[in-house]
């Protein structure tokens, strides 16, 4: 009876989501690799890892309780100091389609030479930068996006024309919820991979153009 109700208990279990990234120095990407395939394999994870020189990115789904022993794992390694951590509760993918479609029907570990991809064919060394936008965190984004028009928020500079939000998050996670704020003209470009984007950005740079631009 005893051994019933802890199966009942485990099936009952919430299921959840985690996403993190970090960017760092990577001394050794075979050690980190060995310790995702065994921690993952061992709490049962499925979702993917990409893991390069210069960081890891991480989506995963499982129980709730193996997602905060890999949390826990992860914060022991100090190359994960001040990483955020986007744990979320659901419900497990209920088909198969859904499953695949966001990626955990199996555990995907590699070792990547960019680890968010932005064309098809990866650049032989990254572009040098200038003139960059600035991150804003969670609730600097919150702030600018309610005081769009507001002249004395110093979050926004000025523009001849207005404010675009460009919800650059893959197609799937931008059914589960939508940015709609009034004063700022959403845009979602509806990409399948982050690779999308650029190719998105060249065709629609007119409505861009003399915009402020925010990104999620």
């Amino acid at each position: 009876m005893a051994n019933q109700e802890i199966k009942q208990e485990q099936q009952e279990e919430d299921y959840g989501v985690l996403l993190y990234y970090k960017y760092a120095t990577i001394p050794d990407l075979e050690a980190l690799f060995n310790f995702y395939e065994s921690n993952c394999k061992s709490l049962s994870l499925l979702g993917r890892v990409r893991l390069s020189p210069n960081g890891v990115n991480v989506t995963v789904g499982g129980k709730l309780s193996a997602l905060e022993e890999h949390i826990a794992a992860v914060k022991l390694n100090c190359l994960f100091e001040g990483t955020d951590f986007k744990l979320a509760s659901c419900h497990e993918p209920s088909n198969d389609r859904v499953a695949k479609e966001c990626g955990f029907t199996s555990l995907s570990i590699r070792i990547v030479k960019e680890l968010v991809t932005l064309t098809s064919c990866p650049l032989p060394r990254s572009p040098e930068i200038s003139n960059a936008g600035k991150h804003l965190s969670a609730a600097e984004f919150h702030s600018v996006l309610h005081n769009v028009g507001n002249s004395r928020d110093k979050l926004i500079p000025s523009s001849d024309k207005g404010t675009v939000l460009i919800d650059a998050r893959n197609l799937y996670e931008t059914r589960i919820g939508k940015f709609c704020t009034p004063n700022v003209e959403t845009l979602d470009p509806e990409i399948r991979q982050y690779s999308d984007l650029p190719s998105w950005i060249d065709n629609n740079s007119e409505k861009l153009r003399g915009n402020n631009i925010l990104m999620a």
